[in-house]
């Protein structure tokens, strides 16, 4: 991972959060229901040590969107691709000082998985959230998902880990005062042991997330304005057909 293990934000990351925030409430409108689900300590402060899936991911606001909304202790931690974070030498200069970044550099062997359940392993023992955009696939038409990596359910099993699902709606086209609805639904327990329980696990997620999305979706298409400005905020992102 590209910077501490530790789930205390540095100054840098207490400052993205800010200027994201401000991004956010300038841009949109954003609706945010069921942070009562995120989970808590015994005193009552944020925990961490767990693990958050964001779906569906269509576009530039979804990672933004999660930094700025949950809470900035215990900090972040997001598995994104290694192009995308480290594509130029002033993305690299950025990621490295904020850190909280886990680069997705090669794909497919036993060995890159293995790397990627240590990595969450060691994010969640800390005490901080490893954050997943799961979905992987072709594009597919709001308010459906894409189908899910099983990656996820290895993940939260080999870390023993809870996962809360953050549901997005709104963000397959983006404009200015687009209202976007923010959904954080209640934990999913680690996978049972065998691959029939991360299948199950897997399964249920699906079904929990879809619904939370068809909802979040029709809500942030309710009363939709009579002019869209500003839709180049979509930017060219193929996640929706």
């Amino acid at each position: 991972m590209i910077g501490s293990y530790s789930p205390r934000p540095n100054l840098a990351y207490r400052a993205a959060r800010r200027l994201f925030a401000l991004v956010a409430a300038l841009l949109f409108r954003v609706r945010v229901m069921g942070m009562e689900n995120l989970p808590i300590c015994a005193d009552g402060t944020p925990a961490g040590g767990w693990i958050c899936c964001g779906l569906p991911h269509r576009n530039w606001v979804e990672p933004l969107l999660m930094m700025c909304l949950l809470p900035a202790e215990p900090r972040l931690a997001i598995l994104a691709d290694g192009r995308t974070a480290t594509g130029s030498w002033w993305r690299r200069r950025l990621v490295g000082i904020v850190g909280g970044v886990i680069p997705i550099r090669g794909r497919g062997s036993p060995r890159d998985f293995a790397g990627y359940a240590d990595e969450v392993r060691r994010v969640t023992a800390a005490g901080a959230v490893f954050v997943i955009f799961p979905e992987v696939g072709r594009p597919s038409r709001p308010p459906a998902l894409r189908r899910l990596s099983a990656g996820v359910g290895h993940f939260a099993k080999a870390a023993g880990a809870a996962t809360v699902p953050v549901i997005f709606g709104g963000t397959h086209e983006l404009y200015i005062r687009r209202r976007l609805e923010v959904r954080v639904l209640p934990a999913l327990e680690p996978p049972d042991a065998g691959p029939e329980g991360v299948d199950a696990w897997l399964a249920e997620l699906q079904e929990t997330a879809g619904r939370g999305a068809a909802e979040a979706h029709q809500a942030a298409e309710a009363d939709p304005p009579r002019f869209k400005l500003g839709r180049w905020l979509t930017g060219p992102y193929p996640r929706a057909e």
